[in-house]
C-alpha cells in the first residue's frame, strides 16, 4: 500500500467571528435598554409633573371653597409667571392673598435648591375661568418635556415653544348657591 498523506485542513478564527456576531448582539441589546430608560426618566418626570400639577390646582379649589362668598375674585390669568410679591402684606384680601400663595407654589417656592426654586412644573401658570354662573375653571399649564396632541383648555395658549409641548390638567369647582328655606 503506497503511503497516502492526508492533509486536513482546519478552520481558523471561527471562534473569534462567533464572538465578533455574539458581542454585536449584546450590544444592540444594551442600546436597547438605554434608549428605553431614557424614555422611562422622561414618562416619569412627565407623571411627576402632572400630578404636582393637579395637587395646586386643587389647592386653589379648596382656598376658593373655603372663601367662597368671594370666588368670583380669584378669576385671573397667568397666575405665577411673575414674582407675586410680600403674600403677608397686611392690605391684601383674602383672595389676593391666596392668590399671590398659589403663584408662589406653582413657581416653585415649594422646595428650593442651591437657591433655585424647583419645586414645580417647568414654566407654570396658573388661570381660574368663570364658563358659567358660580361655577369656576381652575387650570395649571406647564411645559412638557416631549411633544404630544395640544390641550383643549386655552391656559398658556401660544406661551410655550410648541402648543404640542404645552400640559394643561384643570379642577371645576362649583359653588353652591343656598336658598332661604323660609318663605
Amino acid at each position: 500500500m503506497p503511503n497516502v498523506k492526508i492533509h486536513l485542513r482546519t478552520q481558523e478564527g471561527v471562534a473569534l467571528i462567533e464572538a465578533l456576531i455574539a458581542m454585536l448582539i449584546v450590544a444592540f441589546g444594551v442600546l436597547g435598554f438605554v434608549g428605553l430608560q431614557a424614555r422611562t426618566t422622561v414618562a416619569n418626570l412627565e407623571g411627576y409633573q402632572r400630578s404636582q400639577a393637579l395637587i395646586l390646582a386643587n389647592d386653589m379649589a379648596e382656598r376658593m371653597r373655603l372663601n367662597r362668598a368671594n370666588a368670583a375674585a380669584y378669576v385671573a390669568n397667568n397666575i405665577g409667571t411673575t414674582d407675586p410679591g410680600n403674600c403677608a402684606d397686611p392690605a391684601l384680601t383674602a383672595a389676593q392673598k391666596d392668590a399671590c400663595e398659589w403663584a408662589t407654589a406653582l413657581r416653585g417656592a415649594g422646595e428650593i435648591q442651591g437657591g433655585t426654586k424647583v419645586g414645580a412644573m417647568l414654566n407654570a401658570r396658573g388661570c381660574i375661568t368663570s364658563p358659567a354662573a358660580n361655577q369656576y375653571l381652575i387650570a395649571v399649564a406647564w411645559q412638557g418635556m416631549q411633544p404630544s396632541g395640544a390641550p383643549a383648555n386655552t391656559c398658556g395658549l401660544n406661551a410655550y415653544s410648541s402648543e404640542d409641548t404645552r400640559r394643561v390638567v384643570s379642577v371645576v369647582m362649583q359653588v353652591a348657591q343656598l336658598v332661604d328655606p323660609t318663605p
